[in-house]
């Protein structure tokens, strides 16, 4: 019998991941996501599978994994992707009982997980399924891995980046005959990464020495973490609100996930956290504020540009992107933005500066083709994205599939 890969979700857009491998001795689900849209999206549904092995632990990987673990199935990841993982979870069923959205899972689901969590690290060799695999670093954020099919000389990335950031090393190529690979960025590419940090680092000082505050909204995982690296040798005062607090706590639990966690911490200690409601006036008090969410839909940035949109001294900072329909992508396009989650709200100008800076976690365009060229697969299946179409041209000497959902591709 062969092997074959079959999506749930993620194949042939960005977001809700979840792949079937199925080969003569059982199954393995890799990843198991949610789209947090509105009202959020989720995968096909998946049949029972021996393990469930997660590449990392943003929501659109990672957001129904605890569905699965309700049914006792083993969850492979590395420890800080597990820990994480977990406080995503509470996060998506705060967010569902304040939008009214039905519940993905049973809060207790949250307990299964836990119970349920299998940790490795890069370098370990697991047997789940009749399939034996590894793990190697794949540097999107802490904790994020591919998973390596040594029999089947099948790799299954996740999301990648090729660079090193402040939290992450590069993720480095691994030689294989089938590579199943993200797209996200098809068709587009990130400047220098060095060069967009400088240049972000430069904005934030010259609207603070001009007496100006700073709001940076941010992904709470990862993104949050990784402004205050760049933030807190400045010498101003600065805040983090929202989710990004518990993330801090837990990548410090896990110091060997980091790049250097010894500047993460240096980081941390400068920082002042908002752990209560009135701690925000003081928060305004302050210099710079990174705070949730990173797309402007909700969470404290909306209390925070309430307060500033009309001091034109004051800057919003973008450093993500912005998924057509949020408040980020109208503020992005138009100037303007919405003061409350509800998209039929009232919107208002921003007399404030906005910019926007590419610190995408994601590989772009030429590192996925550089990637690919430096794994030499025989045959490429681009997933998670909506223009893969875009890479037909650049990867044409290899065997190319653009998969759908839910039909089967053969791996070996």
């Amino acid at each position: 019998m062969s092997v074959s890969l079959n999506y749930l979700g993620g194949a042939s857009e960005v977001g809700r991941v979840g792949a079937v491998l199925e080969g003569p001795e059982g199954r393995l689900l890799l990843d198991y996501g949610l789209q947090p849209d509105d009202p959020p999206k989720h995968p096909l549904p998946a049949p029972d599978v021996d393990a469930l092995l997660l590449t990392h632990a943003h929501l659109d990987h990672c957001g129904l994994v605890p569905d699965i673990a309700s049914r006792g199935t083993p969850i492979v990841s590395t420890p800080v992707t597990g820990d994480l993982a977990e406080r995503m979870a509470q996060d998506t069923l705060r967010v569902s009982e304040i939008e009214n959205y039905p519940r993905p899972f049973h809060p207790t689901a949250i307990g299964d997980l836990s119970r349920n969590l299998r940790p490795s690290k890069p370098g370990s060799v697991e047997y789940r399924g009749g399939f034996e695999f590894g793990m190697h670093n794949a540097g999107h954020i802490p904790g994020a891995v591919m998973f390596d099919f040594p029999q089947q000389e099948f790799l299954f990335t996740g999301d990648i980046h090729t660079v090193d950031t402040q939290l992450t090393r590069a993720v480095k190529p691994k030689p294989c005959k089938t590579l199943a690979i993200e797209s996200t960025y098809g068709g587009r590419e990130h400047p220098k990464r060095e060069e967009v940090e400088s240049e972000l680092v430069d904005s934030i000082e010259d609207v603070v020495n001009s007496g100006g505050k700073v709001i940076l909204p941010s992904f709470g995982l990862g993104r949050s973490q990784e402004l205050l690296m760049l933030a807190s040798d400045l010498g101003f005062e600065v805040w983090l609100d929202g989710m990004g607090r518990d993330i801090a706590r837990i990548l410090q639990n896990h110091p060997g996930s980091i790049r250097d966690a010894r500047a993460m911490n240096k980081a941390f200690k400068r920082t002042n956290f908002v752990k209560y409601a009135r701690q925000r006036t003081a928060a305004l008090n302050g210099d710079v504020i990174v705070t949730t969410s990173g797309m402007l839909n909700g969470g404290p940035v909306l209390h925070y540009l309430s307060k500033l949109r009309n001091d034109s001294s004051s800057a919003v900072f973008l450093t993500g992107y912005q998924v057509e329909g949020t408040n980020g992508h109208l503020l992005k396009n138009t100037g303007k933005i919405r003061l409350d989650r509800d998209p039929n709200s009232p919107v208002f100008n921003l007399d404030c500066k906005s910019r926007s800076f590419d610190l995408s976690g994601h590989a772009g365009h030429s590192q996925i083709v550089d990637f690919v060229n430096r794994c030499n697969p025989e045959k490429v299946i681009l997933y998670h994205g909506d223009n893969r179409e875009a890479f037909a041209e650049d990867l044409k000497d290899y065997e190319l599939v653009l998969p759908i959902e839910n039909e089967p591709i053969e791996i070996a």
